[in-house]
């Protein structure tokens, strides 16, 4: 190697070295700690803040060195959102994960049925909220009012499906999301227009609807039942529904007894014409077609055949005949087990 050559060697090497340090930096982890905790990331959040907020908790050794692996390696992506981070893991990994958004996500499941206590219950389990923060919200004035709901609560209107939570927005900011999709299936024309044919609104669409969920086990039934509904409100009937009073007395986990149907309530409809004070659940899409598009039948009465299917009667006599009939199939079969 010729005199003097090695010199602008040495030099390129030490600039390497230089300029590699940020990248060695970043793939060292911010310390021994392997404990993965929580760190939240809000819609919005600058990733100044995000870096200083970062090392505030020391998980990365340097705000500059996160931003430099940020802005250079992601072009500065950031996914709000909530992550499980931990001190052990390097500036990059950090990074990366908030690039690719690998955050927390939260499933809630409502099913066809649930009320607001047993979504309630699947909100704690899934640990968006504690049931008791969910039901006063769920109960609010205020937040009700902010979405146009003209209830007392969110009963009815949470429509059923599988749901994902992240924290960087609100439990408010997510029911409302739910809520939404319940308006905008009733917000087209065919919709609309039936609602109109029938004199309903949305509200008492949603408590006819979840009427039928709650006594229909079978898709099949769901029209008949209705259509029983619809002919004992047009003659001035109760519509006496064993599911209405259960939810007005809250006894969803014992058997009814003779009084909670004697037990004044606005959801006994043994008691009170009409339909009950607003929704006793989230009617699936099914029910809800079925309250708006009820079977041409005079039926008037039906009785479960305790196999979850019903029989259907035109006369108070042929009711009490099934009646006696499935009562006494129902003892015996309790008397053999």
């Amino acid at each position: 190697m010729p005199k003097g050559a090695s010199k602008p060697l040495v030099a390129l090497t030490i600039l390497f070295l230089i300029s590699a340090l940020p990248f060695v930096g970043a793939i060292m982890p911010g310390g021994s700690d392997s404990t993965a905790g929580s760190f939240v990331v809000k819609k919005g959040t600058k990733i100044g803040a995000v870096a200083h907020a970062l090392k505030r908790k020391d998980l990365i050794l340097s705000e500059y060195l996160f931003m430099f692996c940020s802005l250079v390696v992601y072009n500065g992506r950031i996914v709000a959102g909530e992550y499980e981070l931990s001190p052990g893991m390097s500036t990059f990994r950090i990074a990366k994960k908030m690039a690719r958004g690998e955050r927390k996500l939260y499933t809630l499941k409502i099913v066809e049925g649930y009320n607001l206590y047993t979504i309630g219950e699947a909100i704690e389990k899934a640990k968006i909220m504690d049931r008791k923060t969910f039901l006063q919200l769920a109960h609010a004035p205020e937040f009700l009012a902010s979405l146009g709901i003209p209830s007392d609560s969110l009963e009815g209107y949470l429509a059923p499906d599988t749901y994902f939570f992240s924290k960087e927005t609100g439990v408010d900011e997510f029911l409302e999301k739910i809520v939404q999709r319940t308006f905008r299936f009733f917000q087209n024309e065919d919709m609309e227009r039936r609602m109109q044919e029938m004199n309903m609104d949305m509200f008492q669409v949603l408590s006819f609807a979840s009427i039928i969920e709650k006594e229909a086990r079978l898709e099949n039934e769901k029209r008949t039942i209705s259509a029983v509904f619809h002919n004992r409100l047009r003659l001035g009937m109760t519509l006496d529904a064993d599911p209405t009073v259960i939810y007005g007395r809250e006894s969803f986990k014992r058997e009814l007894k003779k009084a909670d149907i004697e037990a004044e309530t606005p959801y006994n409809t043994y008691r009170l014409k009409g339909l009950p004070k607003g929704p006793i659940c989230s009617p699936s899409k099914s029910s809800i077609l079925a309250a708006l598009y009820p079977e041409q039948s005079d039926m008037l009465y039906f009785v479960s055949r305790n196999d979850g299917s019903h029989v259907f009667s035109r006369t108070m006599q042929e009711q009490n005949h099934f009646v006696a009939m499935y009562q006494r199939n129902r003892s015996r079969k309790q008397q053999e087990e």
